[in-house]
């Protein structure tokens, strides 16, 4: 009992949330992140196990009960069903007051909605979420009867778009990047006269840049920015679907490509293949190779694993071999977290020591030299003649995680404190979406997320919508955006183009905040009330297609 309070508390720390039943599937992540969690124990962390002291105190001094009566046993039988019996009535009684007080919604998304737990304590919440991850027969029931309602409302959320740049990539290779941490507010920012992203700002200006793109991340961090972007569902409450539902059937982008005349998807990593259990979850997410260290040569580490230049150089010679076109989807590593593995030769900025947190300065210095490694590859791409035959995507998969507000504020010199509201806003990560030759360049204010990429890549390369499934937005043929949050912002929170609602962990609309976007400040609360249930119609759709494996049965005509 004192090891899973302890164990709460650690994933509180990061999540603001407990643990939950699909979390305990990450289990094999610990190793790799072990680094991470480190940090996140204090001394005072002791204290929990301070009882097992008493205890063992106990068990040596107690008297030797080996000849115990049978009236003796009995009677502490007696008074264990007695202890289980008391346990279950409370229990009950509970459930009782909890959802006459609070509905039975209170039951719903038991991760961002902290009723449960307010209301009956951190156990009898772990029970029921127990119930509820085993419950999957009512889940089947529910997704039948709405079947009819998802498909017509698809039909109608695909009226919504125009056919703006429709086809234009048609032939052409994709080549998308996901970079390791990369945080928006790094986007042409300098510090003592030094650009942090140098190559970023440069690339910006022969791309489509989308400045106001906010990742949707959950607990499953990277791999949830994988998924949204490949698959443009949700990612869940708890845990990761890489390692819930890898064997679902998905039709996501490395699929609809190769159905449109592609020769394949590669995948490329420089870590372990079972690492957020991507050995399994790419198959199934159509890739047809998935290059990792089993597969490079281990040649410069950094951090974690490979280093992002050697990556970038040995995926340049393999991607040289492939018969064009091909998808190529490339996740980066040297900056993650904690951001300490680069060596004092390659670090790229001068900034003095005691200017900032040594962890900021690390983020710095690690997001300084995954630019530099961009930049080699862009550049290695333009001189093997690949670059203006592809379409290249450049995206950060979230923010910066246990960055400190202060180190943020000096950094952007801004003298304004850092709320909840401006907090989501600098979770924004820059997107890129440069044509061959950088055609249609420009900077677009469109609000969106990674739930949107797949949408937008499947009209630049005219994919038969009428076989997708989707709920993000073509950014480039929408009149206004929309974002949906879980874990980072409660469930129901929301942005588009001018509002911002944060919604409260209990559930209850009047107690969220809306902000303008354009001046911060609060404003009257029925401006979002539709967004609002948008918002959770939105995630309980696909939580529930996801849990219940729906797309086949939504797909099939």
């Amino acid at each position: 009992m004192s090891t899973l309070l302890w164990i709460d508390l650690l994933f509180y720390r990061i999540y603001n949330s407990v643990l939950s039943i699909p979390v305990l599937y990450e289990a094999g992540q610990v190793e790799g992140v072990s680094g991470s969690i480190m940090t996140l124990i204090k001394q005072g962390d002791i204290l929990f196990f301070v009882d097992l002291l008493a205890l063992a105190y106990l068990f040596f001094l107690r008297k030797n009960n080996k000849h115990a009566s049978p009236i003796g046993i009995i009677r502490r039988a007696v008074q264990v069903v007695l202890i289980f019996v008391i346990c279950g009535l409370m229990f009950g009684i509970r459930l009782e007051t909890v959802t006459k007080s609070f509905d039975k919604d209170a039951y719903i998304g038991l991760n961002w909605n902290n009723t449960v737990l307010e209301q009956m304590g951190i156990i009898n919440y772990h029970l029921l979420d127990l119930y509820q991850f085993l419950n999957v027969k009512d889940a089947k029931t529910n997704f039948d009867s709405k079947v009819g309602l998802l498909k017509t409302w698809m039909e109608h959320h695909q009226s919504l778009e125009g056919s703006n740049l429709k086809g234009v990539a048609k032939g052409k290779n994709l080549i998308v990047i996901q970079l390791e941490a990369m945080q928006g507010f790094l986007i042409n920012h300098s510090i003592n006269g030094q650009e942090v992203t140098p190559n970023l700002n440069k690339l910006i200006k022969s791309s489509m840049y989308f400045d106001n793109y906010f990742t949707q991340i959950a607990e499953g961090t990277t791999s949830d920015a994988e998924f949204m972007s490949l698959n443009s569902l949700y990612p869940a409450a708890e845990g990761s679907y890489y390692i819930l539902k890898p064997l679902n059937t998905y039709y996501s982008l490395p699929t609809a490509l190769k159905n449109t005349g592609f020769t394949g998807s590669f995948a490329f990593h420089g870590y372990k293949p079972e690492f957020w259990n991507r050995n399994i979850m790419y198959p199934s997410e159509g890739f047809d190779k998935f290059y990792n260290e089993n597969d490079f040569k281990i040649d410069e580490t950094m951090g974690m694993g490979l280093s992002d230049e050697s990556m970038f150089k040995q995926t340049l010679s393999i991607l040289e071999q492939k018969k064009q076109p091909y998808f190529s989807f490339i996740v980066t590593l040297t900056a993650h977290y904690p951001w300490d593995g680069i060596p004092d030769d390659k670090k790229g900025l001068n900034i003095p020591q005691g200017e900032f947190s040594d962890m900021f300065t690390n983020y710095l210095q690690a997001q300084n030299y995954a630019d530099k490694s961009l930049g080699e590859f862009m550049d290695n791409l333009q001189q093997q003649g690949i670059l203006d035959n592809s379409v290249v995507v450049v995206y950060g998969d979230h923010f910066g995680q246990y960055l400190e507000d202060q180190d943020i504020r000096k950094f952007l010199n801004s003298p304004t404190p850092i709320n909840d509201y401006t907090s989501l806003e600098l979770h924004k990560v820059p997107l890129l979406i440069r044509m061959p030759g950088g055609k249609y360049s420009g900077v677009r204010h469109i609000s969106g997320g990674e739930m949107d990429l797949y949408p937008t890549l499947a009209n630049l390369f005219d994919l038969d919508k009428r076989k997708l499934f989707y709920f993000g937005q073509d950014l480039l043929n929408i009149k206004e955006g929309f974002s949906a949050f879980r874990v980072y912002a409660p469930d129901g929170s929301f942005a588009t183009d001018t509002l911002f609602y944060i919604a409260n962990k209990d559930g209850v609309f009047e107690h969220g905040t809306a902000y303008d976007r354009q001046t911060g400040q609060q404003v009257d609360l029925e401006k979002a009330r539709s967004g609002y249930q948008r918002a959770l119609w939105h995630l309980t759709m696909s939580d529930l297609i996801l849990k219940v494996n729906g797309l086949p049965k939504l797909l099939r005509k």
